[in-house]
């Protein structure tokens, strides 16, 4: 058993004149952070269909990766009968929570991270430097500092053959955090910095605060939004997953 709370931000940082990301979170088992981008308000609607769609389909007991193509088609048909929106497009980072762990899915370069003692990045980036990373072009130092670093390859509402969510499963030993953010965040605060924050954490709103303030030490030059989520684990339900783990 998992008991969970967790606190969202979205501002549009120093330079952008609106916010296009779009965040929701439900501590029943739901939680989504999307940004968008496209211009105008395309963006703000792109990002704000996703995360009323996906909700609904998952009330009709869809499947994550499901709810998440539906909202992909939604976008696209949205841009389709509304030409000024043709184009608009969002990324999307989801958590789910199951009975013993998480089921997260991701479309683009929003991503998810895990504090439990230590900071880890459980999404990989839908961009073309990491597929260059993959194919051995570039090292990872190399891609973080690219030119193009941020230029995705996926997200919902591009009107791609290949477009897939990526998912996987996770099973946590020990009490920790789930960390959604947008790239208006991990652009501007390394995952050094982001460790410390947690490993000093004394509250969910302490936690949001010192990212909110780091950001905004920084040119904060896009929106940024993130969602922190606490979760404990039950004594069995630790045990059930150490099992799972060390049975691998």
């Amino acid at each position: 058993m998992l008991v969970i709370e967790s606190i969202a931000l979205s501002a549009t940082g120093k330079v952008r004149e609106h916010n296009e990301d779009s965040v929701y979170l439900d501590d029943n088992g739901l939680w989504l952070v999307a940004d968008g981008m496209g211009g105008h308000a395309s963006g703000e609607v792109a990002s704000n269909i996703a995360v009323s769609t996906i909700p609904n389909k998952i009330q009709t007991h869809a499947l994550l990766a499901d709810a998440i193509m539906f909202a992909h088609q939604t976008i696209l048909q949205q841009g389709q009968q509304n030409p000024e929106q043709s184009g608009m497009g969002t990324t999307i980072v989801a958590a789910q929570s199951m009975v013993n762990g998480f089921k997260l899915a991701w479309v683009g370069d929003s991503r998810i991270y895990c504090f439990d003692q230590k900071l880890s990045q459980l999404t990989v980036d839908h961009t073309f430097v990491q597929d260059m990373v993959y194919r051995e072009v570039l090292t990872l130092e190399e891609a973080q500092n690219h030119v193009n670093s941020n230029l995705i390859n996926r997200c919902l509402g591009i009107d791609k053959k290949r477009f897939k969510v990526d998912s996987k499963n996770i099973y946590p030993v020990r009490d920790g955090y789930l960390f959604l953010c947008s790239d208006g965040v991990s652009d501007y605060l390394s995952a050094i910095e982001l460790a410390k924050t947690f490993k000093n954490a004394k509250s969910l709103q302490g936690i949001a605060d010192a990212i909110k303030e780091g950001v905004l030490a920084t040119e904060a030059g896009d929106n940024f939004s993130f969602i922190v989520l606490k979760y404990k684990l039950s004594f069995w339900t630790k045990l059930k997953n150490c099992f799972k783990k060390n049975s691998k």
